[in-house]
């Protein structure tokens, strides 16, 4: 592995360079800015408390700067140094904001000052600048225009590059799933324990040394029915009953960047249906992943994966029609209601997945596949999640017991099959040149 904050500088200068292209491009089209201004975002409390809510970066200035704390500012001129005015309040009810081990301030001209006022005294006057940020209040405060606040035209350019990955982001990815890898055999080590949900996360977070909030999402481990829920997130405090099937979404993140991966383990004692489901599953997977790669749609994977759901029901007997005409009827979806991956940097869901064309526009799934999220041609340099998933949600498969469609269902199996909960098993893929790069699954061994 490479060490990510040896690539940064290259990483730097190569944004650097995307910004004052989308600095050019924003003015052809009308909307022209002497520079840019990246916030960090703000300091934010809960509705009518005075807890503050968990400090998240916005995403367009982690990508120039490693800082996970409020108030920090870039600004960007085309042909100068990037400036970095860093807010470091001097307070003793809070801790400073813990200081990165990343050699990002060599590339900045710093300047470190105590408070907002501060730095927007230190700015000066920015009234032909475009703002990035989460305040446009503090963008009116230092002269920017209301429509300089995240213009369309530029943020959409730089979204669009912020899904086209450099080499230090996707070594930061690879290290987030490195973590993640680390996190992911400790739980299931707990898992084989019969621990509880809690306890295995517990113990995912110490291995991979994160705290909860160096989560890029909510993890969900999940035993038994409860890993249909796709969004899970309670982690029960007993131990399972009965505990044989179980689901682990969990990642992590590194210098900002997230990792996703998911893996589903059956024990001894689960129905086995269910096992032979879960290993077919993994099969599938595997089959999506070696089909990344430049130019291929990303809808046509997931019509692969929905195709791939149907014959694995179909060859299980979970479903009394072939698999053609299961698709063919839309029976995938009450078993695979997502799509089969997204987009990931920054963000668990990263940017741009539905972007048309780099000056903006989306491209909406097709109706056959609504719930899409990536609907883009695959690039070199843009890394997804594959995930396929097999389900048993009564909320989806019920209304078809008494609908048209009921006769393709073997009703008693599916009954069987409900306290099994549901599959889903992820990596993380970089697409390369002439193919794709696993990034997840050196580190995090297929499921049981």
């Amino acid at each position: 592995m490479a060490d990510p904050r040896a690539l940064f500088a290259d990483h730097l200068r190569a944004v650097c360079s995307g910004a004052e292209e989308a600095l050019r491009t924003s003015a052809e089209r009308g909307a022209p800015f002497d520079g840019i201004l990246l916030h960090s975002g703000s300091a934010a409390t809960y509705h009518a408390q005075d807890r503050p809510v968990d400090f998240q970066p916005v995403p367009h200035f982690a990508r120039f700067a490693p800082l996970r704390a409020p108030d920090q500012l870039i600004a960007l001129r085309p042909g100068a140094r990037p400036r970095l005015v860093r807010t470091i309040p001097r307070d003793f009810w809070y801790e400073p904001a813990e200081e990165p081990n990343h050699p990002f301030r060599e590339h900045f001209e710093t300047l470190e000052v105590g408070s907002l006022a501060e730095a927007e005294l230190e700015l000066g006057e920015l009234s032909r600048f475009a703002y990035v940020g989460s305040d446009p209040d503090l963008a009116r405060r230092v002269g920017i225009d209301p429509q300089a606040i995240e213009p369309e035209p530029l943020l959409a350019l730089l979204d669009w590059q912020r899904s086209l990955k450099t080499r230090y982001e996707i070594e930061c990815i690879r290290e987030a799933a490195r973590l993640a890898g680390l996190g992911h055999a400790a739980a299931l080590g707990c898992a084989a324990e019969r621990a509880s949900e809690r306890q295995i996360h517990a113990a995912y977070l110490a291995e991979a040394g994160l705290l909860e909030r160096d989560t890029p999402y909510t993890h969900i481990v999940a035993w038994d029915d409860r890993s249909a829920v796709l969004h899970y997130g309670t982690k029960r405090t007993a131990p399972p009953d009965p505990g044989r099937t179980f689901l682990i979404d969990a990642g992590a993140t590194a210098h900002g960047y997230a990792s996703d991966v998911t893996r589903t383990h059956a024990w001894p004692g689960a129905h086995s249906v269910f096992a032979a489901a879960l290993l077919a599953l993994e099969s599938l997977q595997r089959e999506l992943v070696a089909r990344i790669r430049p130019g291929l749609a990303y809808v046509e994977l997931h019509e692969q994966a929905a195709r791939g759901v149907c014959e694995i029901l179909s060859s299980l007997g979970v479903l009394r029609v072939d698999a053609d005409s299961a698709f063919e009827r839309g029976i995938d979806y009450p078993f695979l209601p997502h799509g089969v991956g997204h987009h990931l940097g920054l963000q668990a869901h990263d940017v741009a997945g539905d972007q048309a064309e780099p000056t903006g526009g989306r491209r909406a799934p097709l109706p056959r596949f609504p719930y899409l999220r990536t609907t883009r041609e695959l690039a070199p340099g843009q890394v997804v999640t594959v995930e396929p998933g097999l389900y048993f949600i009564p909320m989806l498969l019920e209304p078809h017991r008494e609908g048209p469609d009921r006769n393709c269902f073997a009703w008693d199996l599916i009954d069987a099959l409900y306290p099994c909960g549901g599959i889903r098993i992820e990596d993380d893929v970089a697409v390369t040149r002439d193919g794709h790069e696993d990034l997840s699954r050196p580190f995090v061994p297929g499921s049981l």
